[in-house]
């Protein structure tokens, strides 16, 4: 019975953290997106897009909303991937995790741009654990080319993907298959930019 107990205790907190892993991936590949090809002309996500491309001028930009002006996006977009997933029967603790955890990924971001006195005690040990992004770790995103650590809800994906050099090799793949190129970011310095 208690092999049984720590079995399914073990299960469930891989399902959860699985969720959170695969939640800050899919707000890092969105987040890529928008840095590296977004237009704030796009309908429903170009107001995101608009609001990140400022916030690279000026990264305390960001807070400037509210919590409905920084994730109304997004929330609709989760609410849209609940509702599927619940129709088609894959709602369950994993991807419900996912969805719900994802439907933060802007205000975590929010938190990684704020000073411990302003996240409270709470938010802050969790950026110490790095299971929520520390403002250490979210520095990285904004120094030099801001072509790299693009996930913005752990400090625990961004290293793997960055090893492996994953977002690089998609810009290459996207430029052989269809000539496009990424978007120059106006607040990089032009010696940062990198070639693909």
């Amino acid at each position: 019975m208690f092999i049984s107990a720590i079995t399914t205790v073990a299960a469930t907190s891989a399902k959860i953290l699985g969720g959170v892993y695969l939640a800050d991936l899919v707000s890092g590949a969105f987040h890529w997106m928008e840095d590296r090809y977004g237009d704030p002309k796009w309908p429903i996500l170009g107001h995101t897009i608009r609001e990140n491309q400022q916030h690279h001028h000026t990264p305390r930009s960001f807070l400037k909303g509210n919590l409905w002006t920084r994730n109304r996006e997004v929330w609709a977009i989760g609410a849209a991937f609940l509702a599927v997933f619940a129709l088609v029967g894959w709602l369950n603790l994993f991807t419900g995790t996912a969805v719900l955890f994802g439907m933060f990924a802007n205000e975590i971001h929010a938190c990684a741009h704020r000073s411990p006195k302003e996240n409270g005690r709470l938010i802050t040990a969790l950026q110490k654990t790095g299971f929520l992004q520390s403002h250490a770790h979210h520095t990285a995103h904004h120094r030099k080319g801001k072509d790299s650590h693009f996930c913005v809800m752990t400090n625990h994906v961004n290293p793997v993907l960055e090893k492996l050099q994953v977002f690089q090799r998609l810009e290459t793949l996207i430029k052989w298959v269809s000539g496009i190129l990424p978007r120059l970011d106006d607040s990089v310095n032009p010696r940062y930019r990198r070639a693909v």
